[in-house]
């Protein structure tokens, strides 16, 4: 099983060329801050990934995933993204 890790992105994510693997892990800084519209772009982008695992965990500059409800954070998840918040996630025996 392959991982491929990435994290501080701060929006520039589609500038990214990731190579093949099983899981996609974004350690966290997908925005720039507090803009919903920023981590709706990301969120969109990182979906469509060819992966068959899509987890990713927000940063310290993701304000808007900090203050937002639970209700509104699960409305912006994509179907087939992982989104850990005081969570964890098994693939396989990882």
């Amino acid at each position: 099983m392959r991982f491929v890790a990435i994290s501080d992105t701060h929006g520039k994510h589609r500038t990214i060329r990731l190579p093949k693997g099983d899981v996609l892990l974004h350690a966290g800084d997908i925005s720039y801050g507090r803009k919903k519209e920023e981590v709706a772009d990301f969120l969109g982008w990182f979906a469509k990934q060819d992966f068959a695992y899509r987890i990713f965990i927000a940063g310290n500059h993701d304000f808007f995933l900090e203050k937002a409800s639970p209700d509104e954070i699960k409305t912006l998840v994509p179907e087939g993204v992982i989104y850990l918040n005081d969570s964890g996630f098994q693939v396989g025996n990882i």
